[in-house]
């Protein structure tokens, strides 16, 4: 698509996203311009820019607060540096002592800000919430400094942040991003439980994928294969942004006519366009790509019926996503394995 184009179309939507994400009027447009400009080269290759676009810009905006913990660089140098002298007067410490001290952090994507102090904890890590205002429902985990598999001493504090109720005036649209983070935790980490059609239809990649029992948990059999096990294996891998996960971004309205290269589901029987949700990782697929697959992200369309309900989930993978977890990673099914 041409810059100039999507500049002139979508310029507008793109300022008052930046305001709703914390961006003072008077800097948003510029904020905005800087973006557009950054992605100049994957805009003109995508058929759908929003899905470049509205991910760099959330993560530009958000980025910015989880580097905050990165100030004290200089005095952990200067720590280590004295540490570093320590070592060499009483010999190195003891690797058996090291490894018990150490602990991964979990994947908190999926989680509000209470059930991530939570996991934490469950893990010996303290932990504190950095508050970031924007228009999504409170109490989201956008990221975590450390970010999710990194390696911290017990005696270390993660920052956890996570969405907050702003001081500004949001667009009227409070439910459908309610309903797609329920959706997104109902998903990933079983934590929540959306609105849900009895039967719900299911597309993966544009074309019909059968149904799921929408009165079963997402671990079920009919979820689990088609649709959470690769969301999930998608969505917990650690990613090399300043929030250490995917970055979520919510839209409603019409979708494009494709979606990553592949016709983008048009299910009958439904009310209205869908509530979209993209779960951005980085530039690209996860497995790399060129053409029409640059800037592809997972991507998941949410058709609801008269009645409100979830009627149909269509889910657009990138390519390489069927690796499964990360080995830190653990979920609710080894559990279940193991109490088998």
């Amino acid at each position: 698509m041409d810059v100039q184009d999507y500049r002139d179309a979508r310029h507008r939507m793109l300022v008052e996203m930046a305001i709703e994400l914390g961006v003072p009027a008077d800097r948003a447009p510029a904020v905005v311009d800087g973006v557009i400009e950054a992605q100049r080269r994957r805009i003109v290759r995508t058929a759908d820019p929003d899905q470049v676009v509205v991910p760099a810009l959330r993560e530009e905006v958000l980025g910015g607060r989880s580097r905050r913990p990165q100030l004290a660089a200089g005095v952990l140098v200067a720590a280590v540096t004295a540490a570093f002298a320590v070592t060499a007067l009483t010999g190195p410490p003891d690797p058996e002592k090291v490894e018990r001290s150490a602990v991964t952090v979990p994947a908190l994507i999926g989680l509000t800000a209470d059930e991530a102090a939570t996991a934490l904890g469950r893990a010996g890590i303290s932990s504190r919430v950095d508050p970031v205002p924007q228009c999504d429902p409170a109490g989201q985990v956008l990221g975590s400094v450390p970010p999710s598999g990194d390696t911290v001493r017990r005696d270390e504090v993660v920052v956890v942040m996570a969405t907050t109720t702003p001081s500004w005036r949001c667009p009227a649209d409070a439910a459908v991003r309610s309903r797609a983070w329920s959706f997104l935790r109902f998903l990933v980490s079983g934590s929540a439980r959306p609105r849900l059609a009895p039967e719900v239809r299911l597309y993966v990649d544009g074309e019909a994928a059968g149904t799921a029992d929408g009165t079963h948990a997402a671990t079920s059999p009919d979820w689990r294969r088609r649709v959470r096990d690769p969301v999930v294996a998608y969505a917990l891998r650690p990613v090399a942004n300043d929030l250490g996960q995917p970055v979520v971004s919510i839209t409603s309205g019409p979708p494009p006519r494709t979606t990553c290269g592949l016709p983008t589901a048009s299910p009958s029987g439904v009310a209205g366009a869908p509530t979209r949700v993209v779960l951005t990782v980085g530039g690209g697929t996860v497995g790399g790509g060129d053409g029409a697959e640059l800037g592809c992200q997972l991507t998941i369309d949410l058709f609801e019926d008269d009645a409100g309900d979830i009627a149909v989930v269509s889910v657009t993978l990138p390519g390489g996503t069927g690796l499964g977890p990360p080995p830190w990673v653990r979920t609710r099914d080894d559990g279940d394995a193991r109490a088998g």
